[in-house]
């Protein structure tokens, strides 16, 4: 019985603190498994809040070039068109943008129509040749600029230019 207790306390605690060296590596590799993790969630998180978002400033864009030859076109020869979907409520392009067709997303998409140019010479396309349209066509050039801006979250602006062909000159 003497010699058990005396070999148990020769004991060094090596195998204490083997265990303890090997827990500690675990915990720090888990912790940097987890940072990584929360790390790349929020990564995604804002891609798709930005490609949200710029789908969201691209629906205005189409949106409002859906109102071309409607009764609230934006492209009459205003200097500034500040809200092209002022007066739609059923009709509005933008209403099946969110599942939700009273979805707030609407209100944060900002598209505004500027007129750059009026009786203007129209572009021709490369390698056109023969005939001269000038007096019959003019050209008004207009902007169109989109944004969408959710507070906290992506902020993105789209802008496009668009040619209208107008027959004959109005000055």
């Amino acid at each position: 019985m003497r010699t058990e207790i005396s070999h148990n306390q020769r004991q060094s605690g090596v195998a204490l603190v083997t265990a303890l060296l090997f827990l500690l590596v675990v915990t720090i590799i888990a912790v940097t498994a987890a940072n990584n993790s929360a790390l790349g969630l929020k990564m995604s998180t804002n891609m798709q809040d930005s490609y949200q978002s710029f789908q969201a400033a691209e629906a205005g864009i189409y949106g409002v070039l859906s109102l071309a030859g409607s009764s609230t076109e934006p492209f009459d020869r205003r200097t500034q068109v500040s809200d092209p979907f002022a007066g739609l409520s059923a009709s509005h392009p933008l209403r099946n943008l969110a599942d939700d067709p009273n979805s707030p997303v609407i209100d944060n998409i900002d598209t505004d129509v500027l007129l750059l140019g009026v009786d203007r010479s129209c572009p021709r396309p490369p390698g056109s040749r023969g005939g001269n349209s000038v007096g019959l066509f003019d050209c008004d050039f207009y902007r169109i600029q989109s944004e969408h801006n959710e507070p906290g979250r992506a902020r993105t602006r789209v802008e496009l230019g668009v040619v209208k062909t107008v027959i004959g000159s109005s000055g």
